[in-house]
C-alpha cells in the first residue's frame, strides 16, 4: 500500500481528534417507580446509572413526593432472601450499575397521591463528583400498568404493588 500526504494527514487528523474526545457523560436512565399494593408498606424506584469518564459513588437520591427514601440492596445469602439499607453505591468509570427487582433498589415510604395521578415521580440523584442529575420516573402498579386514573377520576385507592422486591 502506498501513503500519500494526503492520506498521511488524514490519519494524523484522525488520530488527534480521537485523542481530544470528550470522555462519555455521566446518566440515569430508565427510572419507574413500582408502587406497593399496601398503602402503607415501602414502594420501590429502579433505574439505570450509566458512569461517565470517571469513577464516582452515588451519594443520594431524593424527591419531594416521598416522606422518605433509602438505598437498598435485595441478595440471597445460603438460601435465605434478604435485603439490607447501603448508604452508597459505587459507579465504575465506563460502566452501568442497574437498579431493578432482586437487587438494588430505592425504597420510597409514603408516595405524594398527586405524583399517582400524574404518572411520575421527579428525583435527584447526587453523585460524590458534585453532579446532580435530575430525572422522571414513570409510576407504575405492581402489574407494570401505568399508575395514573382515569380522567376525571382521582387516584384509586389501589397503590400498586411493590413485587419483585
Amino acid at each position: 500500500m502506498r501513503f500519500t500526504p494526503s492520506t498521511m494527514m488524514m490519519g494524523a487528523m484522525l488520530i488527534a481528534m480521537a485523542g481530544c474526545s470528550e470522555p462519555p457523560p455521566l446518566y440515569v436512565d430508565g427510572a419507574y417507580v413500582r408502587l406497593n399494593a399496601n398503602p402503607n408498606a415501602p414502594s420501590a424506584a429502579y433505574f439505570t446509572i450509566h458512569g461517565g469518564g470517571e469513577a464516582v459513588v452515588l451519594r443520594d437520591v431524593t424527591t419531594e413526593e416521598a416522606v422518605r427514601l433509602e438505598l437498598h440492596e435485595s441478595m440471597t445469602q445460603d438460601g435465605m432472601a434478604s435485603m439490607k439499607k447501603v448508604e452508597t453505591v459505587d459507579v465504575p468509570a465506563k460502566s452501568t450499575v442497574k437498579f431493578e427487582p432482586g437487587g438494588k433498589h430505592v425504597m420510597l415510604w409514603n408516595v405524594n397521591p398527586q405524583a399517582i395521578a400524574d404518572g411520575k415521580m421527579s428525583f435527584t440523584f447526587i453523585f460524590s463528583n458534585g453532579d446532580r442529575i435530575l430525572v422522571d420516573a414513570a409510576v407504575q402498579k405492581a402489574d407494570g400498568s401505568a399508575a395514573t386514573a382515569p380522567a376525571g377520576n382521582a387516584a384509586s385507592d389501589d397503590i400498586g404493588n411493590h413485587s419483585g422486591h
